[in-house]
């Protein structure tokens, strides 16, 4: 199998993208510890991992919690040690950017940009012993913009430059430095509300390939970084999201700026 006998962390394991990349891990014989907020989200991810024959196991932890996150990757990656490191926890909320306050902003800034940072400080003397890989998951369009989401896509715009950086400066430890950036994902965990308008209204105007991106795509993706087959990939923006970052954006744009805006 082409991952066994790794080992790879993933947060934000309990639902969606992580635990699809969880599943495709176990399933190409990793040993995957995935980390989550909740112990009934992780025990649906181990209950699939199971059903694949995978090993998986799982820790409850905030990664904004850098005392809990230390505590985490060391007794995951102690005896282990770490091959690949998957940092998808993250999330934010749309809004127009004055109607974002500081704290609002500070949140979603220390969820998807500090938090990350933290992880991998963490995990780095680990995946320096085997010359792992990192695998940061971001969104597509970053460098584009995105009506609604300017505190996400600044703190991603750093996990991009801090990847870049890491790619850069540890190349020499062997260790690779990746993003990978989904488009339009509709998994099981959205609500039926939210996943008819992506299907509905967003998707067909704003995807060029006319499709949602699935999430066994982007875990086929992430497990392909981590196989030797991607051993030269470093310091990357992979954007799999079906050509939607070079359309029309994918947020509100239709609804921007307001009427009462517009000459």
């Amino acid at each position: 199998m082409l991952l066994a006998g790794k080992h790879a962390v993933v947060t934000g394991a309990g639902s969606g993208i992580g635990q699809g990349i969880c599943v495709r891990l176990v399933e190409l014989g990793a040993t995957v510890t995935g980390i989550g907020r909740t112990d009934s989200a992780l025990q649906k991810t181990a209950e699939l991992a199971a059903h694949a024959q995978g090993k998986f196991r799982w820790f409850t932890a905030d990664v904004r919690d850098c005392a809990r996150v230390r505590s985490v990757i060391a007794e995951s990656s102690a005896e282990l040690g770490m091959d690949l490191l998957v940092n998808n926890a993250g999330g934010q909320f749309y809004a127009a950017a004055e109607e974002i306050s500081d704290n609002g902003f500070r949140s979603v800034v220390d969820l998807n940009l500090n938090a990350v940072f933290t992880v991998i400080s963490e995990a780095k003397q680990f995946l320096a012993q085997r010359g792992g890989s990192i695998v940061n998951i971001s969104l597509s369009g970053i460098e584009r913009g995105s009506v609604g989401l300017a505190h996400s896509l600044a703190a991603r715009a750093g996990v991009l430059a801090m990847t870049k950086t890491l790619a850069l400066e540890w190349a020499h430890l062997g260790i690779r430095a990746n993003c990978v950036a989904p488009g339009v994902v509709i998994s099981d965990s959205l609500p039926e509300a939210v996943a008819a308008s992506l299907r509905d209204r967003v998707v067909p105007e704003s995807v060029p390939a006319g499709r949602a991106t699935p999430v066994a795509d982007v875990a086929e993706l992430v497990a392909f970084i981590a196989t030797p087959a991607g051993r030269m990939i470093t310091g990357q923006l992979l954007q799999i999201d079906g050509a939607a970052h070079l359309g029309r954006g994918l947020h509100m744009i239709d609804e921007w700026p307001p009427r009462e805006g517009r000459e």
